[in-house]
């Protein structure tokens, strides 16, 4: 029995038995909170993780990939709108330009037709006031003349009496 207490004493007392036990309570310790199974499920988050991050990368690219080719011809479209631009502006002041000038051609054609009617106007006028004082200046001149010479009086009755008659 000494015997089998001295090998008791040699295997408590080894390192061999402390690893052991020491196996023993680790097993219970991953039996009992199941860490196996969070140890997989951690690494299934890993790898779901790792493959969410691929599949993100593929689609970045691929946005980068059509982003590149959307701006790939920008150049060419904003030399191309910047030419219909200019295009657009050179018509509309062009358009502008001939509407400005049929205006002034209009005004132009009105205002010599209203100078043209005031000149008849102005002409009438003047026609008339010197006809008016043409006709004044004969009379107050035959008068001058019937007083200076009375005898003509006579004369110019009798040759409108034979003019009538």
């Amino acid at each position: 029995m000494n015997t089998i207490i001295q090998i008791w004493n040699t295997i408590v007392k080894s390192n061999t038995f402390n690893f052991l036990v020491m196996l023993l309570i680790l097993n219970w310790i991953i039996n009992k909170f199941d860490i196996a199974g969070k140890l997989e499920n951690f690494k299934s988050s890993i790898i779901n993780s790792i493959n969410k991050a691929d599949e993100e990368k593929q689609t970045a690219a691929e946005e980068l990939l059509k982003a590149q080719k959307s701006v790939e011809n920008l150049d060419k479209e904003i030399s191309e709108k910047i030419n219909e631009a200019k295009d657009h502006a050179q018509k509309l002041a062009k358009s502008v330009i001939e509407q400005n000038e049929n205006k002034i051609q209009r005004i132009e054609a009105n205002v010599e037709a209203v100078i043209n009617t005031e000149e008849k106007k102005i002409s009438s006028i003047l026609t008339s006031k010197a006809a008016k004082a043409s006709v004044e200046l004969a009379k107050n001149h035959i008068i001058s003349v019937l007083k200076s010479h009375p005898e003509l009086h006579d004369k110019f009755i009798n040759q409108s009496i034979q003019e009538l008659g």
